[in-house]
């Protein structure tokens, strides 16, 4: 083939292109005022029709314009078969085609599909408290308030002898002397691990939140941070835990929850005191009990932002003596999930 032959194909083979060009743009605009076309990019701004009627307008489209589009290309390249141009480049234009309106209509459902369905979620499970920077005590009325700091614990001794080791960002209120009580009364605020001295005349009554926990001489934890739903698990002796509507009776080894104004009885975890050896120990806990409990020691408030991640079990082991963002590496390293501070609260994706 010569070289007037050549410039002569490349125009025959450039007046194709523009033809099919044209006539490619032309029918899309022509589709822009199809009723259906616009159902479809309707669809990509918001509207939210079936995904039968989706499908069904992009068969109606392509079967209007790709399959004439096809015709009409077959057409040129069996007119210019005799000059014999390369059909490998009508062959790749017509894939081209094909494959950017694929393109648009994947792009404009899986649009549709995200507007459709928001996965926004956000649940607070603890909230930062008001907390002094350091262990206050006073005595007013003949009553005791003792209130810890983040990250601090104090061992408080009552009148009568027992022993009330007190957990961070907690506030114990007491009387000063049991002498004229036919009950021995205190109020809860947090967390703390009581050892009661026993009296058989005097029963021993720890009142956190909306309920209440009643005992003559035992060992037992009590939870009941704000937001918290408050809890009691018992170590040794016998304990009856009450509210407005129920009263129940535990033993040892069993944890005791208030939910819905319900008190559920269930097997206390291993972990519950790990407190006391100043240690986050926690074996195959959820990860949201787990970020409570780290929230509530730091005092920073916790805000998961995938529900699925809430129920996920893990096993943690780290000293409560470590600053919180070494807390937070160390749960990034594990890959549970994505941990970060952000405006001063402690945001779980």
């Amino acid at each position: 083939m010569n070289k007037n032959q050549d410039q002569e194909l490349d125009y025959r083979m450039d007046s194709v292109s523009e033809n099919v060009s044209e006539n490619v743009s032309e029918k899309v605009s022509e589709n822009v005022s199809d009723a259906r076309l616009s159902q479809i990019f309707g669809e990509a701004l918001g509207d939210e029709p079936s995904k039968e009627e989706t499908l069904a307008a992009w068969e109606a489209f392509e079967q209007k314009h790709i399959s004439s589009e096809e015709e009409y290309l077959q057409k040129a390249e069996d007119e210019l078969s005799e000059k014999k141009i390369d059909k490998a480049r009508i062959l790749t234009w017509i894939t081209a085609s094909v494959a950017v309106a694929a393109s648009l209509f994947l792009f404009i459902f899986r649009s549709s599909q995200e507007i459709s369905q928001p996965t926004e979620f956000s649940m607070e499970l603890f909230s930062e408290v008001t907390s002094p920077k350091q262990v206050e005590q006073t005595l007013s009325d003949g009553y005791c308030v003792v209130s810890t700091p983040a990250a601090t614990t104090t061992l408080v001794t009552l009148s009568d002898g027992t022993r009330v080791m007190l957990n961070a960002n907690s506030t114990l209120e007491y009387p000063a002397s049991f002498d004229d009580a036919e009950v021995r009364e205190v109020r809860l605020k947090g967390e703390a691990h009581f050892e009661v001295t026993k009296n058989p005349h005097r029963p021993f009554v720890v009142k956190a939140g909306e309920m209440q926990t009643q005992v003559l001489g035992t060992i037992f934890d009590v939870k009941a941070y704000r937001k918290d739903a408050p809890k009691v698990t018992l170590m040794e002796g016998k304990v009856k835990v009450s509210n407005a509507d129920t009263e129940v009776e535990m033993h040892p080894g069993q944890t005791a929850t208030l939910q819905s104004d319900k008190i559920v009885v269930s097997r206390a975890s291993s972990s519950v005191s790990d407190w006391l050896e100043g240690d986050f120990d926690m074996d195959q806990v959820t990860l949201a009990e787990a970020m409570s409990d780290i929230g509530a020691w730091y005092n920073k408030t916790v805000v998961f932002q995938s529900q699925a991640n809430m129920g996920k079990l893990i096993h943690f082991r780290f000293s409560r003596r470590a600053s919180l963002q070494e807390i937070i590496t160390a749960l990034n390293e594990m890959g549970v999930a994505k941990v970060r501070m952000e405006k001063g609260k402690i945001m779980v994706l």
